[in-house]
């Protein structure tokens, strides 16, 4: 029994438009619609993929190790779960989105249980500087996130599968769920609200980029104005709220590193051009900030913790740490010459010990005394003298050239055998004549002469 048309029509508009009619694009938009929803369904292979990725990126945010974390992106399970939310609200589908977010909650708990349970098991609980890149999430953040959206969105569309890798990359969603996992397991929570935030951030964007390019591509197109109005705002409102720490958080952001610059500009004026700053870090993260600096100068200057405090909780707050430590080790041109001068040394050393294992390999080589190989080690040459016992030794042993294998070993080094010039062979005497006596003719008989 067929639909009517009427009918069928119908079904399309209460399913969001996803069909548009009949004709070929609206099965590819239908066949589109049903790949994200299987790609959105909660089963094993999608937790396994939970739980591995999480893992990677736990040990790699631990391990401060940007290939490790980096892996950990491009498994991106929840990506799929992202799109499908995203697809959902484009066409008002409430089956797929309840499918979708059941997936996704459930995906994002089982990181953060994992994170939190390597977490404890780890001897490794200091902050690296991969965990606190994720904790502090701005309108940068935002902004990555909404182009990583509508990248992500039109190869799905245009089955790009390289740059859903790319945006798996550009967006992390499993580093900030294994950074949560890592505040809430040692009671960080600043750092846990952070990183959940960021998380937050980048599923949001995706989502209502990927509804927004999905409605430009005609989904959803069965939608009354009602609802598209609904659509929109809601997708503007959203955004809007999360701008609004993000922008607070990107406004610190640049407020402590203009502090930063005044700061260290200060100290420089402060220890004179005879001094170098070795090391110098602002600490904003505490409730105390800190400011440690080392600094290295011709004399101490007994009253320069002093004056750079001052200056520091002028500009942090009176309970703001400072601490100069000051080194006396010569001028800086000194010391650069210094470094110099060591680094040349230890060359040099290098050199010398070089040089000693290639006269001992030429030595083995050739079963000579060491004392017949000449090393000159600032030219990198070697030369093995060779008497005629060890050339004819060379030749019993039936090797075609016993410093192949150093000279292999040592392709900068230029190595030379002088073999011995054979002694001239004296010339031989012509031997003396023999007296002959004419013989007998045949058949006579020779008679002794009287």
């Amino acid at each position: 029994m067929s639909i009517p048309a009427g009918e069928q029509r119908l079904e399309a508009s209460r399913r969001g438009g996803a069909f548009a009619g009949v004709g070929k694009k609206g099965h590819g938009r239908a066949a589109t619609i049903a790949a994200i929803a299987r790609d959105a369904r909660l089963t094993r292979g999608y937790l396994l993929q939970i739980v591995l990725s999480t893992a990677i990126a736990h040990l790699g945010l631990l391990m401060d190790s940007a290939p490790v974390v980096i892996g950990a992106m491009l498994i991106s399970p929840l990506l799929a779960p992202i799109m499908g939310f995203g697809f959902a609200l484009a066409t008002f589908d409430g089956r797929l989105l309840r499918r979708s977010l059941q997936t996704l909650g459930i995906g994002t708990g089982a990181a953060i249980l994992v994170a939190l349970l390597l977490t404890v098991l780890s001897p490794i609980t200091d902050a690296t500087p991969a965990l606190l890149a994720r904790v502090r999430p701005s309108l940068l953040d935002l902004m990555v996130a909404i182009f990583g959206g509508v990248a992500g969105a039109y190869a799905l569309l245009r089955k790009f599968s390289a740059t859903l890798v790319g945006v798996a990359i550009a967006t992390a969603l499993i580093p900030p769920l294994a950074t949560v996992g890592w505040g809430l397991a040692l009671g960080r929570y600043e750092y846990a609200g952070g990183a959940l935030l960021l998380y937050i951030t980048n599923t949001a964007a995706i989502a209502f980029m990927a509804t927004v390019v999905a409605r430009f591509n005609g989904f959803g197109t069965g939608l009354s104005p009602r609802q598209t109005w609904i659509q929109s705002g809601g997708i503007l409102a959203a955004l809007a709220i999360l701008a609004i720490p993000l922008a607070f958080s990107l406004s610190a952001i640049v407020r402590e590193a203009r502090t930063t610059t005044v700061l260290r500009d200060s100290l420089e004026k402060m220890i004179g051009p005879a001094a170098t700053i070795d090391r110098f870090d602002v600490d904003y993260q505490s409730r105390r900030p800190g400011v440690t600096a080392v600094v290295i100068a011709p004399a101490f200057a007994p009253g320069l913790e002093k004056s750079f405090g001052k200056l520091a909780r002028d500009e942090l707050g009176n309970s703001t740490r400072v601490s100069v430590i000051q080194l006396r080790n010569g001028t800086a041109e000194a010391e650069s010459q210094r470094l110099a001068q060591a680094a040349a040394a230890r060359e040099s050393a290098l050199t010398a010990r070089e040089a000693q294992r290639v006269r001992a390999a030429l030595a083995v080589s050739f079963a000579i005394d060491p004392a017949e190989v000449l090393i000159d080690a600032e030219r990198r040459d070697a030369a093995v003298r060779l008497t005629p016992g060890d050339e004819d030794e060379e030749q019993d042993s039936g090797a075609a050239d016993p410093a192949a294998a150093v000279r292999a070993a040592y392709p900068d080094w230029s190595i030379e055998v002088v073999r011995p010039i054979p002694a001239p062979q004296p010339s031989a005497a012509p031997a003396p004549a023999r007296e002959t006596t004419p013989q007998a003719p045949a058949g006579t008989i020779a008679r002794p002469q009287q």
